[in-house]
């Protein structure tokens, strides 16, 4: 293959293999990132439930003045543990909505102090005030519960998963997320192969290669790191206007933990790419001035 066309070739190969390299490893990172263990993970590394706690107590204290119910009725019942275990049960629903491509479905842990706590309550006022424990009473009072259920686990929905699928985000998600696999494979199998290529373009001068693909990689990793530096080294996602402590946490941490791993990624493919390019540079300057060294020329 005549010179000027194999560098042509290689040029075009080279700038293909720039945006698999990116694309491959973002897809990568997001399977690698994103699943309910690290999600899971992350919660607890953030502390989420100590400022789930403090949201749900002022909900409470606040709501006092419009429905006569002290806060310690629902506070009483409620700890870190059980707050946890409604973050677990939302993030596992949202990857169960994801892998089977259906609504999302919530089935939060049944807190029986809580109820105990309501029943109590009612019924003392009930008996107090000598209010009748008629249909109407019990209607109240399962309404009661089945609100307090539902107010509390929106605080635990740190990740906003119920208002995704309600806006049909998740459903679409979905179609993405069950081809993850396939994805990640097509893109690493496609970076095989744009290698193969230029090695079979460059068969003539096989080092070349060396040279094509480090340069790939070198541009791969400005491309993808430089605007990840910047995210961070500027705090970027600090500037997102999220009124909710525990769901601000939640989506900067992951938002941070996710630009990080892709930083990290971008600058490796940077050390690689400019490791390359050297090793070329030594080798072909050995090849085209036998007997010298690089320093000689």
């Amino acid at each position: 293959m005549k010179k000027a066309t194999a560098y042509l070739f290689s040029l075009i190969f080279s700038v293909i293999l720039v945006f698999m390299l990116i694309a491959g490893s973002a897809v990568l990172l997001v399977d690698i990132n994103v699943s309910e263990k690290k999600l899971n993970d992350l919660s607890l590394k953030e502390g989420l439930e100590s400022k789930i706690y403090t949201e749900i107590e002022k909900y409470y204290s606040d709501k006092y003045n419009t429905t006569g119910i002290p806060a310690d009725v629902y506070m009483s019942a409620i700890d870190k543990s059980y707050i946890i275990s409604c973050e677990k049960a939302y993030i596992k629903a949202a990857f169960d909505s994801l892998k089977n491509r259906s609504k999302m479905k919530v089935s939060l842990p049944k807190n029986k102090k809580l109820e105990e706590n309501i029943d109590s309550f009612f019924n003392d006022f009930a008996d107090k005030n000598d209010y009748k424990k008629d249909d109407k009473f019990e209607l109240k009072l399962r309404t009661s519960k089945d609100e307090a259920y539902s107010s509390i686990g929106s605080f635990c929905d740190v990740y906003k998963f119920s208002a995704m699928n309600n806006h049909g985000v998740l459903s679409k998600l979905s179609k993405v997320y069950s081809y993850r696999l396939i994805m990640i494979v097509a893109a690493l199998s496609a970076v095989i192969v744009i290698i193969l290529l230029l090695v079979f373009i460059n068969r003539r001068k096989k080092i070349t290669t060396m040279y094509w693909c480090g340069i790939s990689s070198l541009i791969a990793g400005i491309i993808g790191g430089c605007p990840s530096v910047y995210l961070i080294a500027t705090k970027f996602y600090d500037s997102f206007s999220i009124k909710q402590p525990a769901v601000f946490t939640a989506f900067t941490s992951a938002m941070y933990r996710y630009t990080e791993a892709f930083m990290a990624v971008h600058i490796a493919f940077v050390v690689i790419g400019i490791t390359m390019i050297v090793i070329y540079g030594v080798i072909h300057d050995k090849k085209t001035y036998p007997g010298t060294k690089p320093t000689e020329i």
